[in-house]
């Protein structure tokens, strides 16, 4: 660039004439123009005020600015201004306590990103055999796994081989990490499942007073420093059910009690227990490469729902946990803890419940789920317990619950979609 200065004289402006104010300005005009300023002064309150009132009814929450937070994943929905508060004060209130639980929350179940005084899943497998005092939320999610059996968070290697999986542009790609088609990964999972499903080899105790340790044997610290990974512990797709639940919770604990809040893959929470206002949830079917609105489920009270899908849907998350070939052959997050391969035993399950949470729903659909071959029965011996399901066959909305309600059955072009509910 040339940065020389050329003749300023050419440029130079004209000088600029001196406006002498007329004294004997007229006293309407003056008038006139005080009246004006105070319109606008006016004015410029009433937007204020508008856009700091809120209205009474449904709103969508958003956390604040952080970017540390997980509400990206999340969508809360409130109904403002039905408790004692004004909609203005509630969602205010609403806002901080919903940024600050989202916050906790992914600090608590990153894997990769340790934070300052928080003792999370980065922190704890960085420090293996050593005891831990962690957040309640933490040791009451561990404790929930341990108490179901559930041995899926130590898979945290073949999640991260899965992730790769995931993050692939092109089908060459995949060929690295995918079991279906690469023994040397199939050998590589069945060594990592070898110690994930051996207790002695890896496992959470819990000491109680929130203290946790996570006991690793010498032998798997040894495999992990030869490989190169230090991940032992992840909750991976499964996090958001207890992140899910946590918020919901905490709002629960607070009184803020009319609002309902969903992750994008799958985990809700409907906290109204009293107000009769009804809710929809819809069930979709997969039909070859095709995904219906089979239907329509309908409910006017407080609700835990997990819904398992084997396609990914319209959202800009799924890439996360599926990968679709050319071919159409998908691969998902839901791992088996036997052999490391990604199952669905039918393409969609919605499972739901007015007892249970979002956690524990899944952890007792999941041996269902995940699995080579679908059995309707299991899900049957869930009834007793509160944990109803309803999931498609051959155009047929399937269902458990007597009480059910469902509507808006697909019934378009050819194709039409009827309920049935199963009996025992």
């Amino acid at each position: 660039m040339n940065r020389t200065v050329g003749n300023r004289n050419e440029n130079h402006p004209k000088p600029v004439k001196r406006i002498e104010l007329f004294e004997g300005f007229p006293k309407s005009r003056f008038v006139l123009t005080i009246v004006l300023i105070l319109i606008g002064v006016c004015a410029l309150g009433y937007s204020v005020m508008s856009f700091l009132t809120v209205d009474t009814g449904w709103a969508t929450i958003e956390a604040g600015s952080s970017e540390a937070n997980c509400s990206n994943e999340l969508i809360f929905q409130y109904y403002l201004g039905a408790g004692d508060k004004s909609a203005t004060v509630e969602k205010k209130a609403v806002n901080i306590l919903y940024t600050e639980a989202a916050e906790k929350a992914y600090q608590l179940f990153h894997t990769s990103q340790g934070f300052a005084g928080v003792n999370n899943l980065y922190y704890i497998n960085q420090h293996p055999n050593e005891e831990i005092e962690v957040d309640e939320v933490l040791y009451e999610a561990f404790s929930m796994i341990k108490k179901h059996g559930n041995r899926a968070i130590y898979l945290a290697p073949v999640y991260a081989q899965y992730d790769n999986l995931f993050g692939c542009n092109d089908d060459a790609e995949t060929i690295n990490f995918d079991p279906c088609q690469n023994d040397e990964i199939v050998e590589y999972f069945a060594e990592i499942i070898s110690f994930a499903e051996n207790q002695d080899a890896i496992d959470i105790e819990l000491l109680g007073g929130h203290k946790i340790k996570l006991v690793v044997s010498a032998a798997y610290l040894d495999y992990a420093a030869e490989i190169g990974f230090a991940e032992f512990v992840d909750f991976y797709w499964m996090k958001n059910a207890f992140i899910v639940d946590y918020i919901a919770d905490t709002m629960k604990a607070n009184g803020f009690v009319f609002g309902s809040i969903s992750s994008y893959d799958g985990f809700v929470r409907n906290l109204d227990e009293a107000s009769g206002l009804e809710y929809a949830f819809n069930i979709f079917d997969r039909d070859g490469k095709s995904v219906y609105q089979a239907g329509v489920m309908r409910y006017n009270h407080a609700m835990s729902i997990v819904y398992l899908r084997s396609y990914p849907a319209n959202n800009s998350l799924d890439w996360q946990h599926y990968y679709v070939f050319r071919n159409g052959e998908i691969r998902t997050a839901y791992v088996d803890v036997a052999d490391g391969y990604c199952k669905s035993a039918v393409d969609s399950l919605v499972s739901y419940s007015q007892n249970s949470s979002c956690a524990e729903v899944l952890l007792q659909v999941m041996p269902v789920y995940i699995n080579d071959y679908f059995d309707a029965e299991k899900l049957m011996k869930l009834v007793p317990g509160g944990i109803y399901s309803i999931y498609c066959e051959n155009n047929r909305i399937l269902y458990n619950e007597s009480s059910l309600v469902l509507t808006d059955l697909y019934d378009e072009n050819g194709i039409q979609y009827t309920a049935e509910y199963i009996v025992d």
